[in-house]
């Protein structure tokens, strides 16, 4: 056994693309406005007791996601130009682009893309969060 650990390779695929399938979920939490998050209303009329704050979660919900869109993004401005094209194009951008259409936006085939994107995701799987994504054997 030497110093480092054997990677699972197609694990660590899978536990980026989950990680990176969730990017535009995300912008839609964030892109929501501010304003829909409100304080209490203290009155002195009977209510039925609510379990939390409503206006509390959804404020955690939205700091949370912020903080994972953020990491996700430093993960990916990591990467060399190329592999963050892609993935950018097959996870974020808020259309989804087939790897024909990247292939044509930026100069590669279908095949290459594919080889690309196979690359890239365990890059950013070594990036995000420092390494937290990577899948040992």
């Amino acid at each position: 056994m030497g110093l480092l650990r054997d990677v699972d390779f197609n694990q660590t695929r899978k536990n980026a693309v989950n990680t990176l399938k969730n990017y535009r979920r995300l912008q839609r939490i964030t892109g929501k406005s501010k304003i829909d998050i409100k304080s209490p209303i203290i009155t002195d009329m009977p209510k039925s007791p609510s379990q939390g704050n409503k206006a509390e979660d959804a404020l955690i919900q939205h700091m949370d996601a912020e903080a994972e869109q953020s990491a996700i993004v430093s993960g990916l401005m990591s990467l060399r130009l190329t592999n963050r094209t892609v993935l950018y194009y097959t996870f974020c951008d808020r259309d989804q682009w087939t790897e024909d259409e990247i292939g044509r936006d930026i100069g590669y085939s279908r095949r290459q893309v594919n080889r690309i994107k196979k690359e890239a995701l365990v890059e950013f799987a070594e990036s995000y969060r420092h390494g937290k994504l990577i899948a040992f054997r």
